[in-house]
């Protein structure tokens, strides 16, 4: 029996990778990128991460050499090890989050792991997914490694040493392998220019968008347990070099959002971002159902850069009562669904457990919000919701 699950999660891991790839070039093309291309020796090398994530109950890019399925220290090793030409690489995990498109969703949200999968000079990924119904904390692991066909053409040929040529190295599993730095660029150029000038996140009129951010390692707000959902403006290097920016603004309503942080290369205390890069960071949660308008401007290259444009926030399925007092009393109708949204008090207030009664089902949309089903029947204050902090109860009408 325990044979016949192994075997079927790893054949249903195999279909949600397939799936996952369209669900991340969809975003990618919608934001002006091109498609990854599936590589056969980054999927062996992120799926082998994801099985010592699991086996090993830990989130982490790195591996302990010594330790029970290890494959290399880190990501560009983990590739050299499978035959992957060069050690140009990327990766992003997540883990115990319910399917892939939960995952790569998750990765969106998070500022220093959404520019890896809107990254402008990659073109190929291997998706890597190990589940185990028998582990305890960490019981499903997605892994993405992504990579470049490009760099990899480089490591394959041998150029010879000229003087006056500045090269570089630590590129391909030889790491002595002198490539010339001007070629280095120009492939690196290559694959960017196929993409759009200046890439914007959201995308232009996307709906759908989460409201919040919580927590990211590397955290681009240390201070803050909950926040907005980043946006961000990539200008590519392929066309763009001297860039300067000059304001960033959002809007709903047509009133500006002033409590924000902006991110970028001269700011950004864990030193993650390009010179092209940039984030406003809500500090706040936007709204659910919500339009939101960006206005950012900058010069490049002595020319301005002007971008406008709009996104809308998500609507969950079902009434949103929005709960701001310590104690709440709701009416609401038999039978019914409703989601509970429970408006931060404080720049760390998060559901961290709660407790129901009456007949009360409860699941969670985000650590905000939750999705409540009430019971089929009349009843007056017998059904209750408890989070600490904040009581609420319901008459079933």
């Amino acid at each position: 029996m325990l044979r016949f699950i192994l075997i079927s999660a790893l054949f249903f891991g195999v279909l949600n990778a397939q799936s996952g790839l369209s669900y991340l070039n969809g975003i990618r093309t919608k934001a002006g990128l091109i498609k990854l291309k599936p590589n056969k020796l980054l999927n062996k090398a992120s799926k082998a991460h994801a099985r010592y994530l699991v086996k090993h109950q830990i989130m982490s890019h790195n591996q302990k050499r010594g330790y029970a399925l290890f494959s290399g220290k880190n990501p560009s090793q983990r590739a050299l090890a499978v035959g992957y030409k060069s050690a140009f690489v990327m990766e992003n995990l997540t883990v115990n989050t319910a399917n892939q498109k939960k995952s790569i969703d998750n990765l969106f949200s998070a500022i220093y792991h959404r520019f890896v999968f809107l990254t402008l000079d990659k073109d190929e990924i291997g998706m890597g997914i190990s589940s185990s119904p028998s582990a305890k904390r960490i019981k499903k692991a997605f892994v993405y490694d992504l990579g470049s066909s490009h760099i990899s053409k480089l490591c394959r040929k041998t150029y010879p040493q000229k003087n006056g040529i500045y090269y570089v190295q630590n590129i391909c599993k030889d790491t002595k392998k002198m490539i010339p730095k001007t070629l280095y660029t120009k492939t690196k150029n290559r694959v960017r220019g196929k993409n759009k000038k200046i890439v914007l996140f959201p995308y232009a009129n996307q709906r759908g968008v989460s409201p919040v951010f919580y927590n990211e390692s590397p955290d681009p707000l240390p201070r803050y347990g909950v926040s907005g959902y980043p946006v961000s403006v990539q200008l590519n290097p392929a066309f763009y070099n001297k860039i300067k920016l000059k304001s960033f603004r959002l809007y709903s309503n047509g009133k500006e959002m002033k409590k924000i942080k902006i991110l970028q290369y001269k700011n950004d205390h864990n030193k993650l971002f390009t010179k092209s890069q940039f984030a406003l960071m809500p500090l706040k949660r936007l709204e659910f159902a919500t339009t939101y308008t960006a206005v950012f401007k900058a010069t490049a290259d002595g020319k301005s850069i002007n971008k406008k444009w709009s996104f809308v926030t998500q609507k969950p399925k079902g009434k949103i009562y929005k709960i701001t007092k310590k104690s709440t009393h709701l009416a609401v109708k038999r039978g019914s669904k409703g989601v509970l949204y429970f408006v931060p008090n404080s720049k760390n207030d998060l559901i961290r457990s709660y407790s129901s009664r009456g007949g009360l089902k409860v699941s969670f949309i985000d650590l905000n919000t939750l999705k409540v089903t009430f019971p089929n029947r009349k009843s007056t204050g017998r059904v209750s919701l408890d989070l600490g902090s904040r009581k609420v109860s319901f008459d079933i009408q």
